[in-house]
């Protein structure tokens, strides 16, 4: 009976704990109402070593000169190795025969090295002088390229290995307990990357995730838990997936670098696609896990990739759009250059070197004035926190296969087509909606979505709802002929290209695949150059169903917006402003009777676009201009409208 009453007592704190995270996690990351700007932070002089090598001066002066650059958030990281010296010895032939640290007894249970930890807290009370907030990266055993591990743990695989993951959560527990009062640390990140320091099957990664998020919570319920994780997918199977992560950590983040992720480095940084990844990517964790999450890590892999003068151009662009998209922060990689340092990461790795948005020896780069400069704007605007954007259609995620290509496909579509999407899981929680999208399959594949997940689909067209279906690449979709009215006539493999006609523009639309169709109830939206249809719409009960043959989202690459946008106007979508120009986004945020309205352009050139619009036009905020309907922006641009009447 003694251990069943203490079994109750654990069992009920445990879900206290649980209920608290999640009830903090649905507030803000940091106290501060607006939208946040930080960096990732090592030390000017020493980079990783920055704690064996500790200048208590230098990090002041860092500080003081991100400050003076607007930036109120700091990810940190105590290297792993550094605050936990654990060794082992051995016998004869080599005999395990206990653990040591630094070669000699344990000084804790955790073999943490307390001068480290004392340094660490002077970090946190020079931020904490200086109004800044941080994000603590805890297992920091991934960095830049290089795997660090105490001693004693070499040659192990970090992420199974049942002793170091005891001694990553002694570790953890130290620390989070050492630290846990200081009001500067917003948030417990599990560590930087950490999928990265070993192989590991996704049961395998949950039950890492878990151990260590476990640590965190006993030791301090008043915090976030973090993810840090890198490339996180929407396949279900996956090493690293959102179903994981949402059920584990209380904010998903993001590292949006184009040139590690698909899709993303097919264009110059500077444009569109890589202007609007930050806020896709982060959106699509946060509407899948339902958790939030954050743009933790953002850059452009430095001056081999993109000159400087651009990079900061395309910074300025994500910033906007994440702003507008309801992200809430954005942390750039990283503080400082690491070119002097001759030690490895940096000895390995020339785009690991020139990443800073600052030079070594302090001076701003275009990148930490562009930094400066959106601060500034956010807070001279007449609002604290910018209202949540107008969603006009919800696209349906599959977690059958990785989704990623579809979904940064629609956001790029919908973007150039005049409205805002979410996402939701397709065999989840539908947002309710009058306009819905589902993307085809980016490869052949007749699993993408379930039956039932097709049924409701359906039902909630009968009920009212327009649907887009877009089908390629070999997919297969069932009962099309009743659904969108269209039969298939023949379907087989064929590398093929399509030029389509629609009434917003033309596009040319790819395909491994011929799939001739026949209209048997319905209208034909677009045609192809031979005459046959590409786009036909059909009624079902009270509502209607589009259909695209063919994958718009990921074969016509940016071009095929005039699909999206036909699919809208079936759809009734009605903007409160509307331009001419696909490459200028716009967002609205509606609160007692006033919308505010922000335009982005991401293109590197200035343009001018004529708008439409249905309230009036009582002001504008930043550097773009509107007279006579005409609106100027400059490159990588944008400026909010605020409008009354509406």
């Amino acid at each position: 009976m003694k251990y069943r009453r203490q079994l109750i007592v654990i069992c009920w704190t445990l879900l206290s704990v649980s209920c608290h995270v999640s009830l903090f996690a649905t507030d803000s990351l940091f106290a501060g109402e607006r939208f946040e700007v930080g960096c990732n932070y090592w030390a000017s002089h020493a980079g990783v070593y920055m704690w064996r090598d500790w200048d208590a001066g230098q990090v002041e002066k860092d500080l003081d000169l991100l400050v003076a650059h607007g930036m109120t958030v700091l990810r940190v990281f105590p290297l792993w190795p550094d605050f936990q010296s654990l060794t082992a010895e051995y016998g004869g032939c080599g005999a395990f025969r206990g653990y040591a640290q630094n070669g000699g007894p344990l000084k804790n249970y955790a073999a943490v090295d307390d001068v480290m930890i004392d340094r660490f807290r002077y970090l946190c009370d020079a931020a904490e002088n200086r109004g800044m907030k941080l994000v603590v990266g805890l297992v920091t055993g991934w960095m830049s390229g290089r795997l660090f591990v105490p001693p004693a743990l070499e040659g192990k695989n970090v992420l199974v290995d049942p002793d170091a993951i005891a001694w990553q959560c002694r570790f953890v527990r130290y620390f989070v307990d050492s630290l846990k009062d200081h009001p500067a640390i917003a948030a417990w990140d599990l560590g930087n990357e950490c999928n990265c320091m070993g192989d590991a099957k996704a049961e395998q990664l949950w039950l890492w995730m878990h151990a260590v998020s476990f640590e965190i919570r006993v030791n301090d319920p008043s915090r976030p838990v973090v993810s840090g994780m890198h490339s996180v997918k929407t396949l279900k199977d996956a090493k690293v997936n959102v179903r994981q992560q949402g059920e584990l950590v209380d904010w998903l983040t993001t590292h949006p670098y184009p040139l590690w992720t698909p899709e993303c480095n097919l264009e110059p940084f500077d444009t569109l696609r890589n202007g609007c990844h930050p806020a896709c990517e982060t959106t699509l964790y946060a509407n899948l896990s339902g958790r939030p999450a954050f743009v933790e890590e953002a850059g452009s892999m430095g001056p081999g990739i993109v000159s400087e003068d651009r990079a900061a151009a395309a910074m300025r662009m994500q910033m906007f759009s994440c702003w507008a998209a309801g992200v809430p922060t954005f942390v750039w990689w990283c503080a400082f250059d690491q070119g002097h340092l001759d030690f490895a990461p940096y000895d390995w790795t020339a785009i690991e070197r020139e990443l800073g948005l600052f030079k070594a020896d302090g001076t701003p780069k275009p990148t930490a004035r562009a930094m400066k400069d959106f601060a500034s704007f956010i807070k001279s605007l007449p609002f604290a926190a910018l209202p949540p954007r107008r969603i006009d259609a919800v696209v349906l995620v599959s977690e059958n296969e990785d989704f990623w290509k579809q979904a940064l496909g629609a956001w790029l579509l919908s973007r150039q087509a005049g409205f805002d999407i979410c996402y939701a899981p397709a065999e989840g929680e539908w947002p309710q909606s009058s306009f819905y999208i589902l993307p085809s399959s980016a490869s052949n594949s007749y699993t993408t979505y379930s039956h039932r997940a097709w049924k409701r689909l359906v039902g909630k067209v009968q009920l009212g709802a327009t649907v887009l279906i877009t089908l390629g690449n070999g997919a297969v979709l069932s009962d099309l002929e009743a659904v969108a009215g269209v039969r298939t006539e023949s379907h087989f493999k064929c590398n093929t290209t399509r030029h389509v006609i629609a009434k917003k523009g033309g596009f040319d639309l790819p395909d491994s695949y011929v799939r001739r169709i026949s209209l048997v109830d319905g209208d034909v939206l677009a045609k192809d150059a031979e005459g046959s249809p590409v786009m036909t719409m059909k009624r079902l009960g009270t509502g209607r169903v589009v259909f695209m043959n063919g994958a718009v989202e990921v074969n016509a690459s940016i071009d095929g917006w005039p699909a999206y946008a036909e699919a809208a106007e079936v759809a009734g979508v009605k903007r409160l402003v509307r331009g001419d120009n696909p490459s200028v986004g716009f967002t609205e945020h509606s609160m007692n009777g006033v919308t505010y309205v922000v335009a982005v352009n991401y293109k590197s050139d200035p343009v001018n676009v004529n708008i439409e619009c249905d309230g009036t036009i009582s002001r504008t905020f930043g550097s773009g201009s509107l007279k006579d309907g005409v609106l100027s922006l400059g490159a990588n641009n944008a400026v909010v409208i605020e409008i009354n009447g509406r």
